[in-house]
């Protein structure tokens, strides 16, 4: 049976349509949604199941959650304001090793790795806001850290995001495929997820309130470090993940996560 080499596929792929090309481009951006809706909603939701689970009532929203916890002991809100955070690494590290271990060969590859990063933005962003506000200001207030400690904390925060975003941003370039310029293949795969993609994702989560609206944008500057890294990165082999424009499960399952962010728009009760 034969097989086409890595340089006539290209080549195939090259002299494809501009429905072909134009779905390539867009699909680090529309699955950088995809993660980001799958993550930050499930993040809150851990927040109001840790606060059900410990027997308070909540109100969860696309991203907030109210829970009625002016009772709660100081175990307690400290467990309620971590859930989020914990989730968020979780789910970055399981992508992440299963992005590793099966899947940085296959289509869906793309979908992990953004879940990934997404996990551990959603993790480190309150390491690095320690000392300002957030879920680990919550937690530490509530146990009476001294303003030393969470200095310290939102230091480390500071210095480990960047890093990390930077690193993600090199891995992220090597979903372009090899035709592309590295101008072009830095702006579809970093640059058009954090400024199309946050400015997409806040206008699908809407209606929110003020407070989380520019925290949001301001917080996606760290993206800025995946762009230096995509845009350092070396093209000297050709590419080896499997591009793809979008497929019918990348539009299902975006579909899916953002009906899911539509459907707590106006609050889903947890009480008891």
């Amino acid at each position: 049976m034969a097989t086409s080499s890595p340089n006539s596929r290209a080549g195939s792929a090259r002299g494809a349509g501009a429905a072909y090309l134009m779905g390539v481009a867009v699909r680090p951006t529309l699955l950088f949604m995809t993660a980001f809706a799958l993550n930050v909603t499930p993040h809150e939701a851990a927040h109001a199941t840790a606060s059900y689970m410990l027997g308070f009532s909540s109100t969860l929203y696309q991203m907030w959650v109210n829970p009625d916890a002016a009772a709660a002991t100081t175990r307690q809100l400290i467990a309620i304001a971590v859930a989020g955070p914990i989730f968020s690494l979780t789910l970055g590290l399981i992508s992440f090793a299963l992005y590793l271990w099966r899947f940085s060969r296959r289509p869906s590859g793309l979908l992990f790795l953004m879940l990934a990063i997404v996990g551990f933005y959603l993790f480190l962003g309150p390491v690095a806001a320690a000392a300002f506000g957030g879920d680990f200001n919550v937690a530490l207030r509530s146990a009476g850290a001294s303003k030393l400690l969470m200095n310290v904390i939102t230091i480390v925060g500071v210095l480990i995001l960047p890093a990390t975003m930077y690193f993600m941003g090199k891995e992220l370039f090597s979903w372009a495929p090899p035709w592309f310029s590295r101008s072009k293949a830095a702006l579809c795969t970093t640059v058009g997820p954090w400024l199309i993609g946050t400015f997409l994702i806040t206008l699908v989560y809407l209606p929110l309130p003020r407070f989380l609206i520019v925290p949001n944008f301001v917080g996606s500057a760290f993206w800025a470090f995946a762009v230096i890294g995509a845009s350092l990165s070396k093209r000297t082999v050709q590419a080896v993940r499997p591009i793809r424009s979008l497929t019918p499960v990348d539009l299902i399952v975006t579909a899916a996560a953002l009906l899911m962010v539509r459907l707590l728009v106006h609050g889903l009760r947890l009480a008891h």
